[in-house]
């Protein structure tokens, strides 16, 4: 399972760039169903205070930063959990 997580801000209202990354993650996390879970947290979550995340958005997939500040491009978000896919399956063949 490959963790996609994006920072988007602390408000009720997502900025314009934070709805974009959301959006972004949304897509990608659906064409791996399954093997993806999408979490959406705010900058004063925990798991963004443990990393000194402080910029919306700031995406990841699992411990890769993918875009801070900016939505990824989607081909490069893709890559990335491929990427990390990829690793989790050499990590099982041990």
């Amino acid at each position: 399972m490959v963790w996609l997580r994006v920072f988007v801000g602390d408000g009720e209202k997502l900025a314009p760039e934070s709805e974009r990354a959301l959006r972004h993650a949304e897509a990608a996390a659906r064409r791996f169903p399954g093997l993806v879970t999408l979490e959406a947290l705010a900058l004063d979550a925990p798991p963004a205070r443990e990393r000194g995340i402080a910029i919306a958005p700031t995406v990841m997939v699992d411990d890769l930063v993918v875009a801070v500040g900016q939505a990824p491009p989607a081909g490069h978000l893709l890559r990335a959990i491929e990427a990390a896919l990829g690793r989790e399956g050499a990590d099982e063949r041990g």
